[in-house]
């Protein structure tokens, strides 16, 4: 099941292109429009979440293909289908190269316009953007969750991956303040209550938009506004951010809650997060016995060290043999550089780059981006299924 966005001049064509594709068994999730190309280049917003954009193209001028180009290049997620009647050769390359991935006559044969959407909807859920879902947790209070998780998010934007912190700290969450003076315009407490009004605009009008790429739903003001978020709740934003951000991080706090368990039952990879000294320690195998008792793979945590000092109450080698498991990542203790970002609300690495946090931090999102995959060419395909031109 995908999302598509068909788009017309006339209301009526794009009502039977809707009821052709709804006709089908796969209950895609279809939206229609009058709106121009040009319109969609310039709201935000009306492409969140779109995986297939539908474009009635009667009569193509050069601005249609310019407002195309760019809605591609802008979204590399999005495929574009072009409806068009008679099309020639040229108009087959042009389109191509505007970044439309498949063109269909009009009118169109219902069966052979389904079979078309449900090639691309197939193609789209093997490659669409599946975010790491990551979070950080305490083996004590202090150990500095909020400041890494939302410093991470915003290295991660900075390394030009889409970041979402969401944080489910259910003591006065305020990680949010950590990395901007905005007030959020909403919570997750917020949000969970309104939760049947979900969708890609719902959400975004609910986020505080730290910078190009990185947002943050903010926590509950308070515990009692936090024991309203059920685990339910939680997956139904998750299935919606999953696909809309590379990284999806959650500051957990120190709590275990079965909605904090909901949100680590669904993550790629758990910080838990600790520092040399004893008290740290024994915290850290005791929450490692838990996440044994929830049956996480050993590969999904990894314990990070905050505050590190080399000449620290306990070492790396003592802590790795208590624990029983490797330590995966290590962040420098600086703690002038730290408290100016705290104080300030400014990210760490707007305030004090080169600093050994900020180093640490653009490491641990190296660690955890994948290799990029080499860039195939889309495909455009002839009415009857012959392969269309290699891209020019």
């Amino acid at each position: 099941m995908i999302d598509i966005l068909i788009i017309s001049p006339d209301p009526a064509h794009a009502s039977t292109i809707a009821r052709i594709v709804e006709a089908g068994d796969a209950h895609h999730r279809v939206r229609t429009s009058t709106a121009g190309l040009l319109d969609l280049c310039t709201n935000k917003e009306a492409l969140n979440g779109v995986n297939l954009l539908i474009f009635d193209g009667a009569q193509l001028t050069q601005q249609d293909f310019d407002a195309l180009l760019a809605i591609a290049t802008k979204h590399a997620d999005l495929t574009c289908m072009l409806l068009t009647p008679s099309p020639s050769a040229d108009l087959l390359i042009r389109a191509m190269r505007a970044g439309v991935r498949d063109v269909q006559p009009w009118p169109a044969d219902p069966k052979d316009l389904r079979h078309a959407v449900e090639r691309i909807a197939m193609k789209s859920n093997g490659t669409r953007r599946e975010g790491r879902v990551i979070s950080f947790i305490s083996c004590k209070g202090g150990s500095g969750t909020s400041f890494l998780a939302a410093n991470l998010a915003f290295a991660a934007s900075i390394a030009g991956k889409r970041a979402l912190l969401i944080d489910l700290n259910q003591q006065f969450g305020e990680a949010a303040f950590l990395v901007s003076e905005v007030t959020p315009p909403a919570t997750l407490a917020d949000v969970s209550a309104q939760i049947e009004r979900l969708d890609p605009a719902f959400l975004d009008a609910c986020l505080t938009h730290v910078s190009d790429g990185f947002d943050v739903l903010a926590g509950a003001p308070d515990p009692a506004k936090a024991k309203e978020i059920k685990p339910e709740h939680l997956q139904r934003i998750l299935n919606l951010v999953k696909h809309q951000y590379d990284f999806v991080i959650f500051d957990i706090g120190q709590s275990i809650s079965n909605v904090s368990i909901a949100a680590l039952d669904q993550c790629d990879c758990i910080f838990p997060v600790l520092q040399l000294s004893l008290p740290y320690l024994r915290g850290g195998r005791r929450l490692l016995d838990v996440f044994r008792s929830l049956g996480y793979r050993g590969d999904k945590v990894r314990v990070l060290v905050n505050r590190y000092e080399k000449k620290g109450p306990v070492g790396l080698p003592e802590l790795e043999k208590a624990l029983g498991l490797r330590v995966a990542s290590v962040i420098p203790e600086d703690d002038a550089a730290v408290s100016a970002s705290i104080n300030q609300g400014v990210p760490i690495l707007r305030l004090a780059r080169s600093s050994g946090v900020a180093k640490g931090l653009c490491e641990l999102v190296r660690s955890l981006s994948p290799q990029p995959e080499t860039e195939r060419s889309g495909i455009l395909q002839k009415f009857f299924g012959r392969p269309m031109l290699a891209r020019a």
